[in-house]
């Protein structure tokens, strides 16, 4: 995308170019397959009282097959055409701005890109986290099972099972450890790094506070993002379509100053030069300009449908949005309700099962919804900071 706007920048810089004088040389070199003959009638070059007629009588002069060269230098600086090529230097320029436009979107999906995978790896690291703060119970929890099934308070297959639970967790450890690896190469690719390039990354808050009226969000939107104004410009683009096509029924007219020489017939001059004022004009097309200056106005029309369509796909992009951030801030608050039950009855269950007030199975049950109220909760704080970021890139922030 940067590439693009440069080739656009470059083509504008191209087009300035027609505003000046433009110089051409050019080569003629020819072989005579015919002989020529030129006739001069006598008294062509006049008649004199003393000298007489010249030539004295009709003279034939003939030529034998040969190279002749020409060279041809000309000079030539437009004058009415310089309008029309001033609204087409507008249209290269509007071309570059629409580049500039695809490149900020190009910028803005990258943006998001890097926070959603950074939000990822702050999730692997939660999992991570999690998922040793189960191994430890899991292990004390081990350690209390074997005690039991040694004085007969407990079954061999209880401590089995218990032990089972410790190798998924392990596992499960390892497996998010290779997750975080593999979200960390990813977001140094995004970042344009080595994918072995170590880093850390800052935890963030659950929720942070966020006030949006949904009217200044789509003001804004509206002000900053690219397809509103690319649907601008394109309005633009339009309009001086129109204006180009309309230049045509101006006249052309210029000047030209031009050199020639000529290497090897000896009765033509050597070197000639001329200046002359050159016009052109299309008096009379059958209607053809005004049809397709009626073509460009419908197309005018047709952009401005755009800009409309736009800003209200703008709008709405904008309100989901914030919907859905809204929506994802009130579940972070009910999953941490959630995970606060799950770690008391947990809590209580374990205290019970010490005093043989609870089965093993209980306290298993009372592990498995922690577990399950821990990636609830993991999973409603990505889904805030992934819709964090959308809402962001929805308003058009870089």
């Amino acid at each position: 995308a940067v590439l693009e706007v440069k080739k656009a920048g470059d083509a504008v810089k191209a087009a300035k170019t027609k505003l000046f004088p433009q110089f051409n040389v050019g080569a003629y070199e020819s072989y005579h397959l015919t002989n020529e003959a030129f006739t001069f009638k006598k008294g062509a070059f006049g008649d004199f009282p003393i000298i007489g007629p010249i030539p004295a009588e009709n003279t034939k002069i003939t030529t034998t097959p040969d190279f002749t060269t020409f060279l041809n230098a000309t000079i030539a600086q437009p004058i009415t055409q310089l309008y029309e090529i001033t609204l087409y230097i507008r249209q290269r320029q509007v071309e570059q701005s629409l580049y500039g436009q695809d490149l900020r979107s190009k910028q803005q999906e990258v943006a998001e890109y890097v926070k959603k995978e950074y939000y990822n790896i702050l999730k692997s690291e939660s999992s991570l986290a999690a998922e040793k703060e189960k191994i430890v119970f899991l292990r004390e929890l081990l350690v209390l099972v074997n005690r039991y099934v040694s004085v007969g308070r407990a079954l061999e297959s209880e401590s089995l099972e218990v032990k089972a639970r410790l190798g998924r967790a392990e596992y499960e450890e390892f497996k998010a450890r290779n997750e975080m690896a593999t979200e960390k190469e990813k977001l140094n690719k995004l970042l344009g790094r080595d994918i072995s390039t170590p880093f850390t990354v800052t935890p963030v808050s659950g929720a942070q506070p966020m006030t949006i009226n949904p009217k200044e969000a789509g003001d804004i939107a509206i002000e900053q993002r690219p397809e509103v104004n690319a649907a601008k410009l394109g309005i633009k683009y339009a309009e001086n379509e129109v204006d180009l096509k309309k230049s045509q029924y101006i006249p052309q007219v210029g000047v030209e100053l031009q050199y020639t020489a000529n290497l090897d017939v000896e009765l033509l001059p050597q070197n000639t030069s001329t200046v002359a004022l050159f016009a052109k004009w299309e008096f009379f097309d059958w209607g053809r300009r005004q049809d397709e200056i009626a073509e460009k106005k419908k197309a005018v029309l047709q952009a401005q449908n755009r800009l409309d369509e736009s800003k209200s796909d703008v709008l709405i992009d904008v309100n989901s949005k914030i919907r859905k951030l809204e929506e994802a801030a009130a579940l972070i608050d009910v999953a941490e309700m959630e995970q606060a039950a799950a770690e008391e009855r947990l809590r209580v269950t374990m205290n019970k099962y010490k005093v043989e007030s609870a089965i093993l199975q209980e306290v298993l049950e009372a592990e498995s919804s922690l577990d399950e109220k821990n990636k609830d909760y993991q999973q409603a704080v990505l889904e805030y900071w992934n819709s964090r970021a959308e809402l962001e890139k929805a308003m058009g922030e870089e």
